[in-house]
């Protein structure tokens, strides 16, 4: 059975679609322990990339590879400040993810 769309139900459909596609991505972006616990640090403010490497124990290189990933893709947000640069959470919908993995 073929079942007809009004114009307002097709914007609909379009709006939901667009509202998955930028959900897939922002999982995507996300979908790495490091940068799961990167979101989790900067909920709470901006930090710098000196600050980020120390709490991760990770190393530097490393933790500007997620840092400029999650940043190319809007999720985060950088600011520099002489020779240290911060970063924050510039999708606050990210820290919606945590709040998930904390309940569950």
């Amino acid at each position: 059975m073929i079942i007809a769309l009004t114009e307002k139900s097709a914007a609909v459909t379009r709006i939901d679609q667009q509202r998955l596609e930028r959900a897939a991505e922002v999982l995507k972006t996300v979908a790495h322990p490091v940068r799961l616990r990167i979101v989790e640090l900067l909920e709470g403010g901006q930090k710098s990339v000196t600050e980020l490497k120390e709490l991760l124990g990770v190393t530097q290189p490393l933790t500007s590879q997620h840092l400029s990933q999650m940043r190319m893709r809007g999720v985060l947000g950088s600011r520099r400040d002489g020779a240290q640069v911060y970063y924050s959470i510039a999708n606050p919908d990210v820290v919606k993810v945590i709040h998930c993995i904390r309940r569950g």
